[in-house]
């Protein structure tokens, strides 16, 4: 009996051994459920409004800093109108310090009159006293007739005189209007409201005219999805979307389609979405999947779209590993429904398929409750 007793321990022992030594094997109860037929797509979070800020004049960027006394950062909230950086550019002040000089200048001598001015004055005053002693018969008539043609010059010569001044004078206004002009621009600021998503220089850094600074962006996001040409045909304004964000993986999220952008590139077609219910902390730059619906089956056999290898799956029969031939349906980004090939209840496999082989045995663990 003791011996017995002894051989029973052992196979038993042997058994659990085995058992638990198998490789875990991760498996779906195939269920009834909905079945639904959705076009796959990627998606990426879009703002509202992007606006590339660049520079309007060459020199070295200084960026501006913030109350705290440090500069600039991405990710911060801007205002409209806010200074991000300023140019500096010595050159440009030298210019603008001459030409506002001579403009000054140009004023001050626009002020005096034409230089010919008093002798014009002095020229028809003896005019004056020349026509009235000619009228007393006391000057000839030929020297009033020569003061008189002086003094038609003299008037000829002021008024070419005041014609270059004030054509000096708004040539020196035209260019300190541009210098100063251009030195406004040596401000950086930004053009709306929103978000400093970029800062694409340092403090010192040496830029040429329209070399691209900051890109500022709205904080209100859009979703903007890629599908395949041959799915285009299909989708419709107003459709239901799920949407899975890589930043929120056990999380869906439902949008609505909104527009379908009728230009494709490389057999891609961008469709927009908006959320329904947007999630907290959205962030532009933020990717995923999304299924547009286009169609929906109830009591349908599903499974997850990850047990699925081509046209075949892997079925955990009695602890073994056996592959089963399935015909698919409606396909989603996480269901697929199953038209023939399993019955309800059976165990597929929905991880590492490559790590099993068929005939291997295995100890299924369930992920579906």
């Amino acid at each position: 009996m003791i011996v017995i007793a002894a051989v029973i321990l052992a196979v038993a022992s042997v058994l659990g051994y085995g058992w638990l030594g198998r490789p875990v094997a991760e498996v779906f109860e195939v269920q009834l459920g909905a079945a639904v037929s959705a076009v796959y797509g990627t998606v990426k979070v879009q703002p509202a409004v992007r606006m590339m800020v660049r520079s309007r004049n060459a020199g070295t960027v200084r960026l501006s800093q913030t109350s705290s006394g440090v500069e600039v950062v991405a990710g911060m909230d801007v205002k409209e109108g806010w200074t991000l950086a300023r140019i500096e550019n010595p050159e440009l002040d030298r210019e603008l310090v001459k030409v506002e000089a001579e403009l000054k200048a140009g004023e001050e001598k626009g002020r005096l009159g034409p230089p010919s001015s008093q002798l014009l004055k002095t020229a028809e005053a003896t005019l004056g006293r020349l026509e009235k002693l000619a009228e007393l018969r006391n000057a000839p008539a030929s020297e009033v007739e020569k003061a008189r043609n002086e003094v038609q010059a003299l008037r000829d010569r002021v008024k070419s005189e005041q014609v270059e001044i004030d054509r000096a004078l708004t040539v020196l206004r035209e260019q300190a209007g541009g210098l100063q002009d251009r030195k406004a621009r040596c401000d950086v600021k930004a053009p709306m409201e929103g978000v400093l998503a970029a800062i694409n220089v340092v403090s010192g850094d040496l830029v040429a005219e329209n070399t691209p600074l900051f890109l500022v962006c709205t904080r209100n996001c859009f979703l903007e999805g890629l599908v395949n040409e041959e799915d285009v045909g299909s989708l419709k304004k107003q459709m239901k979307a799920q949407v899975r964000l890589y930043s929120y993986p056990q999380k869906d999220f439902s949008a609505v389609l909104t527009d379908i952008i009728p230009a494709g590139e490389n057999q891609r077609y961008a469709v927009r979405l908006s959320f329904e219910t947007p999630p907290d902390n959205l962030m532009a730059g933020m990717t995923g999947e999304m299924n547009i619906i286009l169609g929906r089956r109830e009591g349908s056999l599903v499974i997850p779209t990850r047990a699925l290898m081509s046209e075949r799956v892997f079925v955990v029969d009695g602890g073994v590993v056996k592959p089963r031939g399935v015909k698919t349906g409606l396909r989603s980004l996480e269901r697929v429904e199953v038209l023939e090939g399993l019955k309800e209840r059976e165990l597929v496999v929905v991880a590492d398929q490559d790590a099993l082989h068929v005939g291997q045995w295995v100890r299924p663990v369930l992920v579906n409750r």
